[in-house]
């Protein structure tokens, strides 16, 4: 994801690497915020990663202690275990519940991305996206925002670069992780880390 083409070229499959500081920042915070066990079984469903980066969400909580991740990606130049899989079609839910999916979907499929992986985690259960910060906004989204159970949005004060050959520049936009929790009421607090 990245809001324009700065340092980079606009990928036609919507894919930039997330930086693993990024998610290691988030983390550091969420983790302080809200209880997720280390057995939990997460789900990256945009996982990435490619010939020269590694999938970034998984790389980063396995360093947390999280083993049990699994890995999806439409693409198949991944690096998730699982390559093909359009995780917006509602054929792809899983019969198994997730204690959490968190991921950096395309900017383009947020609100899918959002509904389908609320579907697939259990009651209690996480859904993390990363987000423009600018995904509070629009009329269309309004509706969204009433009913989703929204509960944190950790806001990052230093914009990132997704371009790993050029990490000192960086994107036009903010950032955040928004937190999700399936069955809570729509109360978000806001951190900004």
């Amino acid at each position: 994801m990245s809001s324009t083409n700065r340092g980079t070229v606009r990928n036609a499959d919507d894919y930039y690497v997330t930086p693993q500081t990024m998610i290691d920042t988030f983390l550091s915070h969420f983790l302080v915020e809200f209880s997720l066990p280390k057995d939990s079984v997460i789900l990256d469903p945009s996982a990435g990663g490619c010939d020269k980066h590694e999938a970034s969400y998984p790389a980063v909580l396995a360093q947390y202690g999280f083993n049990r991740v699994d890995s999806w990606d439409i693409r198949e130049d991944s690096r998730a275990e699982c390559k093909g899989i359009d995780f917006t079609n509602p054929n792809t839910i899983h019969p198994f519940s997730y204690d959490a999916v968190i991921t950096n979907p395309p900017f383009k499929l947020a609100d899918e991305f959002t509904y389908q992986a609320l579907e697939m985690v259990r009651e209690g259960g996480f859904v993390v996206m990363l987000q423009r910060l600018n995904w509070l906004g629009s009329q269309k989204r309004h509706a969204m925002w009433q009913e989703l159970p929204l509960v944190a949005v950790f806001v990052h004060s230093k914009r990132p670069g997704f371009n790993p050959e050029k990490p000192n520049l960086t994107d036009s936009t903010e950032y955040a992780h928004f937190v999700f929790c399936k069955g809570a009421e729509p109360d978000a607090r806001l951190f900004v880390i």
